[in-house]
């Protein structure tokens, strides 16, 4: 058996040294392919950015206006706590009350009103009711006449600013049945009245504090004072309002015979030659009211 056992030994030592060979030859004379090794890097993913938080519209507007016609020009003016803008308009048959289109529901901006009816110019006007200071300025407040048509009425009297049909304008209390017998086209609710027969009627400052301001006057020759003011020291310290006094004094160096007082702080907006005049303060921008005064 031994023989056998050694043959088998030498064959398989044979075989062994055979592949060996081979391998040894494929190994050096045939090209492999490289290996690659594969590195798996965990890279953190960026943080989510959310969209930035809605800021204040107080940037100029467009709107279509019309050709501004003659007559219709604006001044601004700077003052020690507050910038007003004043807008003066020669013919006042060119200005009317304008009511929401949405009465009941909600109000519109200044803007808006001006859009709508194709004017060259506008500012807030009077009242409406803002519970809770969340007022949309649908629901309007007192005597509204636009254009001759009487759009609220009220049974007893109240603080009405208006014009008649040649122009006039009027500040003062009455009843709709008075308006009417005084032949007044336009009308809205608030006040007070800042000067009346070219008589300053506020005491000093006043009691209502500084704050932005909207107001309406009228010189003798018809010419009519649109002014708005900043305030709420939107751009700086030193813009804190005006006070009914200021806009008395202002009425009255622009030769005001009649002038009174419409609704100011938050809503206090002009629109003039298809822009943004003066900055509104209330932090979406541009508040929705109830009515406007417009130039068309």
């Amino acid at each position: 058996m031994r023989p056998f056992w050694r043959k088998s030994a030498a064959a398989a030592a044979a075989y062994v040294a055979i592949v060996s060979s081979v391998c040894y030859w494929i190994f050096q004379h045939v090209k492999q392919p490289p290996i690659v090794h594969t590195r798996v890097r965990h890279i953190a993913s960026p943080p989510r950015t959310e969209p930035p938080p809605d800021k204040p519209l107080f940037a100029p507007v467009v709107v279509k206006p019309r050709m501004v016609p003659d007559g219709v020009h604006l001044d601004v003016r700077h003052f020690g706590t507050y910038n007003a803008y004043v807008l003066t308009v020669s013919d006042p048959r060119l200005v009317s009350v304008v009511a929401t289109q949405y009465m009941g529901n909600v109000g519109e901006t200044v803007e808006q009103f001006v859009d709508d009816h194709h004017a060259v110019a506008g500012i807030n006007g009077g009242s409406f009711t803002d519970t809770n200071w969340q007022g949309t300025g649908g629901q309007v407040q007192g005597i509204v006449i636009s254009d001759g048509k009487v759009v609220a009425s009220a049974t007893h009297p109240e603080s009405i600013i208006g014009f008649t049909h040649t122009g006039k304008l009027i500040s003062g209390t009455y009843t709709l049945a008075q308006l009417k017998a005084m032949g007044v086209t336009q009308a809205l609710m608030f006040g007070p009245t800042l000067v009346q027969n070219g008589v300053g009627q506020i005491q000093g400052a006043g009691d209502w504090g500084y704050a932005p301001r909207t107001a309406i006057g009228q010189r003798a020759d018809g010419t009519v004072i649109m002014i708005v003011t900043d305030g709420r020291e939107l751009t700086g310290p030193n813009d804190i309002g005006a006070s009914l006094g200021d806009i008395e004094q202002l009425m009255l160096s622009y030769g005001a015979v009649t002038a009174a007082n419409l609704d100011g702080g938050s809503s206090a907006t002009m629109v003039f030659d298809g822009r943004l005049v003066n900055q509104p303060t209330d932090i979406l921008g541009e508040r929705s009211v109830g009515t406007a005064l417009i130039v068309r």
